[in-house]
């Protein structure tokens, strides 16, 4: 009878217990989320690469590189496999001796008190389901539904996808989500790069990756690698020659986790580009068209030459007593900042903090502004201070407050090569290149020039009276008196002549013979306006309109590409995190690195556009002849100095608050602007020569260094016609003051009539 009881209880137990249990489960069921996995992709940061694709930015707090299971080292997943789950491609999700082992250890440990960690026995499917579809709370509720999502995921999936979204989720440290990110991080090697000690080293991460930290605990985290070479060992995945070989090897991490990567005046442009072309997704690969190279030197050739501007209307303004308020400038990495060590009269010996070289100066102590004084007076040892390198010689240096930006562009499809906004981004975001609507003074006459040209009005060589203009602007307005830059008039001027110097009466009397209407289509064409309001206004004609560095910039690429018309582009391609194109710059076609050798041994490309025709691009070309004409005798002669083929033009506004240096060459055209943010006058007769120009000088010298096509010039469009011409006079005469002149066919048949007309005989 007793036992016909205990019978009955233990089988009341057992109903009962199952009823829990199905109660238990049912409720679980209800509560599992969906385990459909097939459309998930781990979330990554979006990163804007250079032209070559070198990482600029990222944004974001994850670090991940998604890479394919077909695509990860082999040796790479036999480590995780030997770390982590050596039953995987067996198991079903779940592995019974592993769950029975964990519970006997944790339970010795929880009897002996002498270990409090317990041991887990989770599948890589189970830690999969616990990534991306449950959370890391430990109770028995989420492992039962770990076990259960992992039954299932494992009879929908196949282990290959299983495992490759794993590798690509799983947190490694440093920043590190994925294999891929991981061996980037760790060793500043691809994944594909990697030794096989280095595998087991980032197999041992998942576990803990701050326990493994060398730097924290070197012998623990060498212990927890060799573990892992140990079971890559014992599961034949190596041999015992290469297992004994990889134990003996030195955990060597690299740095490049320390390295910022600060939003800067390129980069913020580029993420406002993606957000006015309404392009939305997780994350993005970004290639953008900056050339590193470029946007180095432009970004030094800003500093030094502003710097050395500064020196002439203002002191020193003192170092730094602590190495956290120099820092907080943001001059690095184009200046260095040194320690003050010694002071000796006229001479100081500094310390550079990132080499711990001595340096001493001699020259440039005491040049700044109009006051003179010793070293002793004005820098302290001990304290840090900025230098920088300028022809293998140091200089010292400090902040700047005057501003400016440079700009280079591909003049073919518009690419921004460079981008400079401003000389220090953690100062001001504020992006002088895009943001500084300016008075572009005399930059602005090439264009009228060109519509002279273009509509027939005038040739290179028309002879033109430079003389006193005087206009009426309106009811109650004073009659507006223009006079030169230099307050004199200069008689007869060939048309050529007249832009080489920058003359601004004459470009007033070409741009009223045009008509100002005329000249405001054009400009309108060209986005040389940023409103209505400056159309129609004489001013105009001598630059009184406003727009910034990059439309201007990318407008003068019309006299280097055949007179298209290019829209600037800083975004080659994006990318989704899913590893779809979203979208990809519409490039027209140039076959620009395709040279053609013409007669006269010019390279010449063969420009397919679709974008507009502005001009003609014999038209292009000799307002381009005529602007080279500038840096060889005019506004620009001091750059006679470079050996290579160059245009440009200076420009200067009135009280000299505004100045501006556009330089073409074959390759790119660079544009450079200098002023302040609250717009004053900068200097005594300052002009876009003494101030922009040298910017764009250093920046070519500095690319020349390193260019190897020095061969190269701008390509002459079909009928052309060379002719030698008297630069006074403009007519056809050889002698030792001739210069070579451009003419169409037209062009010289129209001479021919003029001539035949006047009884002076045809042109030779």
């Amino acid at each position: 009878m007793k036992l016909f009881k205990l019978i009955k209880y233990i089988f009341l137990i057992f109903v009962l217990g199952i009823s829990v249990m199905i109660i238990f489960l049912w409720n679980i069921q209800e509560d599992l989320p969906n385990a459909n996995i097939s459309e998930y992709f781990p979330n990554e940061i979006t990163k804007i690469y250079d032209n070559n694709y070198d990482l600029l930015y990222h944004v974001g707090s994850r670090d991940r590189f998604y890479i394919e299971y077909n695509d990860i080292p082999g040796k790479m997943i036999q480590a995780i496999l030997a770390a982590e789950d050596k039953t995987f491609f067996q198991h079903q999700g779940y592995d019974i001796k592993g769950i029975i082992n964990a519970f006997l250890v944790n339970l010795k440990n929880i009897y002996s008190k002498t270990n409090s960690n317990y041991v887990g026995a989770s599948t890589i499917t189970q830690q999969l389901v616990k990534n991306i579809l449950l959370n890391n709370d430990q109770t028995i509720t989420r492992k039962v539904k770990e076990l259960i999502l992992s039954i299932r995921i494992e009879n929908e999936y196949s282990k290959e996808f299983i495992l490759e979204l794993y590798l690509n989720e799983i947190y490694f440290g440093r920043r590190s989500y994925g294999v891929a990110s991981a061996a980037n991080n760790y060793f500043n090697k691809s994944i594909f790069d990697l030794d096989i000690h280095e595998y087991a080293y980032l197999a041992a991460l998942p576990k803990g990756p701050n326990n493994y930290d060398p730097k924290k605990n070197y012998q623990k985290a060498l212990d927890r690698r060799n573990y892992v070479l140990n079971q890559m060992f014992l599961n034949e995945y190596i041999d015992k020659e290469k297992y004994e070989i990889y134990l003996k090897k030195e955990i060597i991490l690299s740095d490049k986790n320390n390295k910022k990567y600060n939003l800067d005046y390129k980069t913020d442009y580029i993420l406002q580009q993606l957000s006015q072309n309404s392009i939305s997704a997780n994350a993005f690969y970004i290639q953008s068209t900056i050339d590193q190279n470029l946007q180095f030197l432009a970004e030094k050739s800003l500093l030094d030459n502003l710097l050395f501007f500064e020196k002439k209307y203002k002191n020193w303004s003192g170092s730094y007593k602590d190495l956290s308020s120099i820092q907080e400038l943001n001059y690095s990495p184009h200046w260095s900042i040194a320690k003050v060590q010694k002071i000796q009269n006229n001479r100081v010996e500094l310390e550079l903090l990132n080499n711990g070289e001595t340096i001493v100066l001699t020259d440039d102590l005491n040049l700044f502004g109009s006051k003179k004084q010793k070293p002793s007076s004005f820098l302290v040892s001990g304290d840090y201070l900025y230098l920088t390198l300028i022809n293998d010689k140091y200089f010292l240096a400090q902040d700047i407050d005057i501003n400016g930006s440079v700009l280079v562009i591909d003049p073919y499809n518009g690419n921004i090569l460079a981008m400079v906004g401003g000389t220090n981004y953690k100062k001001s975001n504020f992006n002088r290149a895009t943001q500084a609507f300016r008075q572009p003074g005399s930059s602005i006459k090439p264009f009228i020039y060109a519509s002279a040209i273009e509509n027939k009005l005038y040739l290179p060589n028309t002879l033109i009276l430079d003389s006193g203009v005087l206009l009426e602007q309106g009811p109650n307005l004073p009659i507006w008196v223009p006079k030169n830059y230099s307050d004199k008039s200069y008689g007869e001027m060939t048309f050529r002549r007249a832009l080489e110097n920058s003359n601004n009466l004459i470009t007033l009397k070409i741009g009223l013979d045009l008509g100002i209407n005329k000249v405001s289509k054009f400009f309108e064409e060209i986005n040389l306006y940023e409103n209505d309001m400056q159309k129609d206004v004489y001013s105009s004609l001598l630059g009184a309109i406003e727009n910034n560095l990059l439309n201007i910039t990318k407008s003068y690429s019309v006299f280097v590409n055949g007179g298209y018309q290019v829209e600037p582009n800083i975004i080659k391609k994006v990318v989704s995190d899913k590893g779809n194109l979203v979208f990809n710059q519409d490039y027209f076609s140039c076959d620009y690195c395709n040279f053609q050798i013409t007669d006269r041994s010019y390279r010449k490309p063969q420009i397919q556009s679709k974008q507009d025709n502005i001009i003609s691009p014999q038209t292009s070309y000799q307002i381009l002849s005529i602007l080279r004409g500038a840096i060889e005798r005019g506004t620009g002669k001091t750059l006679n100095s470079i050996q290579y083929p160059i245009a440009g033009k200076t420009g200067t506004t009135n009280d000299s608050k505004d100045l501006w240096f556009f330089g073409l060459t074959p390759k790119f055209v660079v544009g450079v602007y200098v002023g302040y943010d609250n717009p004053k006058k900068i200097g005594y007769r300052e002009t876009g020569s003494s101030v922009a120009l040298p910017i764009f000088k250093s920046f070519m010298e500095a690319y020349l260094q390193k260019d190897k096509d020095k061969d190269i010039d701008f390509f002459i469009p079909d009928n052309i016609i060379l002719k030698k011409i008297d630069p006074n006079t403009g007519t056809f005469e050889i002698k030792n003051s001739s210069i070579i002149e451009y003419f169409t066919k037209d062009q010289l048949e129209t001479i021919n009539n003029l001539n035949k007309v006047n009884n002076i005989g045809g042109i030779n």
